[in-house]
């Protein structure tokens, strides 16, 4: 016959943390308690400046292309985006600029 095993109760904290795409790793590994120590991985120059870019607080997501196009970046934070979506002008004064 089968015994009668105990409920396991498990407590979990929450955390709110907000974090970009290069540290995420790391704040996980923090979070959970693993070694947070993060390989680099090798980077072409392209790459290598943009980091720097993002680093220096200069890249906010948005860059422009050869014909002057405006174009999201990868790397961009929540916060960076919530900034962007609430500078943006109310959805009915674009539609009145797009619908001319």
């Amino acid at each position: 016959m089968s015994e009668a095993r105990g409920v396991k109760v498990v407590i979990i904290n929450t955390q709110y943390v907000e974090t970009d795409a290069t540290s995420f790793k790391s704040v996980v590994q923090n979070l959970t308690g693993k070694d947070s120590k993060v390989a680099h991985e090798p980077s072409s120059s392209k790459q290598h400046g943009r980091r720097k870019q993002v680093a220096a607080g200069f890249g906010n997501g948005v860059s422009g292309t050869s014909d002057g196009r405006s174009v999201m970046s990868r790397g961009m934070s929540f916060k960076d985006l919530d900034r962007l979506l609430m500078d943006l002008p109310p959805f009915d004064e674009l539609y009145r600029l797009f619908r001319d």
